[in-house]
């Protein structure tokens, strides 16, 4: 038994069922990740909010060129991309925390 089985053991009494956290048994393929990668999710994000930024900016310039008079269209259309930047700058703050937290970790 393991040092870290005994303490786990003392702590939780005895017939407690011990759990040791450590790497996979061998011969333990650790699972395939599904879905999209994390890089890949970030830069998806970005270019949305740069798609956004992008029909903001023509459709105002749309409308200062009088091409467009629904000013509530091109309202909406500043508003969404306004939100979506605010959006991606709070993301990149909780990541930047998270970051900082971890490197704040002692080992």
């Amino acid at each position: 038994m393991t040092v870290a089985a005994i303490a786990a053991q003392q702590v939780q009494g005895p017939g407690a069922p011990v759990r040791v956290l450590g790497p996979p048994a061998e011969g333990t393929a650790s699972r395939p990740t599904t879905g999209p990668a994390f890089g890949e999710t970030l830069a998806d994000a970005v270019g949305r909010v740069d798609q956004a930024q992008k029909t903001a900016d023509a459709q105002v310039e749309a409308f200062v060129a009088g091409e467009t008079e629904n000013t509530h269209e091109v309202m909406i259309a500043m508003n969404q991309a306004e939100l979506h930047f605010k959006l991606m700058t709070e993301v990149r703050n909780k990541l930047l925390d998270g970051y900082q937290e971890l490197m704040r970790m002692q080992v």
